[in-house]
């Protein structure tokens, strides 16, 4: 099932409000964002917009906010009111056609878990050059523990806790992330629970880990020091 094809049948298949990340990551961004004039946020994932738009309303920042589905985009676009219309861009295109520019703030909401291997290293590539020194990595993926689709469908060949049910999904273990994220300080990785609802009425109930890492800044890495 393409994504277009699910935006086209459920629109806002997870409604309107913010996701677990949105909500986790503002909460952090507020209590810091004193220190920051304009925050630049880069959204990968950013599907409708609806963690964009949160962002906005509630922290001061300039978003930009990525998607392959150029059905989400549009709707994104459409769901974007005048007043955020220069603090928010949406852009239709793979997160690996990317061109210059880095940011204070990178936020991937349940993308990674959609990505094979490969990609997934693309991704964690894309993350270290364009964050910023001293920049933070807001990041939700599903948990092996997630009880409404870990081990359901095909299991994937050399590519451990993941399958393919109605589109390939991978889930993460605490160390594989530990690992795969070792270029970041990791500040914050919490296994959440919760419930989502989907626009069909359906209730999901998933795990997922929310991690926030931190890139070195200049003086921290040239002096070795770890937070």
């Amino acid at each position: 099932m393409s994504w277009n094809s699910t935006y086209q049948n459920h629109q806002q298949v997870w409604g309107d409000k913010p996701s677990e990340l949105a909500t986790f990551a503002c909460n952090y961004l507020q209590g810091i964002e004193s220190s920051y004039k304009d925050m630049e946020i880069l959204d990968l994932g950013c599907g409708y917009g609806r963690d964009a738009i949160y962002l906005a309303r509630n922290i001061k920042c300039h978003i930009l906010g990525i998607d392959n589905s150029s059905e989400a985009i549009e709707m994104a676009r459409k769901a974007l009111a005048d007043d955020l219309e220069s603090r928010i861009r949406f852009e239709c295109h793979d997160f690996r056609q990317m061109t210059d520019g880095k940011f204070e703030i990178i936020f991937v909401s349940n993308f990674y878990q959609l990505l094979k291997a490969e990609e997934r290293k693309a991704l964690r590539n894309i993350i270290e050059k364009k964050l910023k020194p001293g920049g933070m990595l807001f990041l939700s993926t599903f948990s092996t523990g997630d009880p409404e689709h870990f081990g359901k469908g095909k299991r994937i060949d050399n590519e451990d806790n993941s399958f393919h049910d109605e589109r390939f999904l991978h889930f993460c273990t605490q160390e594989e992330l530990e690992r795969d994220f070792s270029f970041l300080t990791i500040k914050e990785l919490i296994k959440h629970e919760y419930r989502e609802p989907r626009s069909n009425g359906e209730v999901h109930h998933h795990v997922l880990w929310l991690l926030l890492g931190c890139k070195l800044s200049q003086i921290e890495d040239s002096n070795g020091k770890r937070d």
